[in-house]
């Protein structure tokens, strides 16, 4: 796993509430989204769930997380592809 990845979703994976809608967490994922546009070879979305899972594995839950956080964090690296 590349570490430029895991440091550019960061600011947003590491958040507890990192699958929230909240403007304070949408305001992250689109700075991490600038940040793996920086990123050559481009991400793929395998590497950005990877990176995500890797904020989130000791991670407590939150009130409203996600059921299956595996599948939700692989829902956002498809999105987050889509953005790149």
């Amino acid at each position: 796993m590349r570490k430029e990845i895991i440091g550019a979703v960061e600011c947003w994976a590491s958040r507890p509430t990192w699958f929230s809608s909240h403007p304070s967490d949408t305001k992250e994922l689109k700075a991490a989204i600038l940040e793996l546009k920086k990123i050559r070879p481009i991400p793929t979305t395998e590497e950005i769930h990877m990176a995500i899972m890797h904020h989130l594995q000791d991670m407590p839950d939150m009130l409203g997380s996600p059921p299956d956080t595996n599948k939700a964090a692989h829902e956002f690296a498809v999105k987050i592809s889509g953005k790149l």
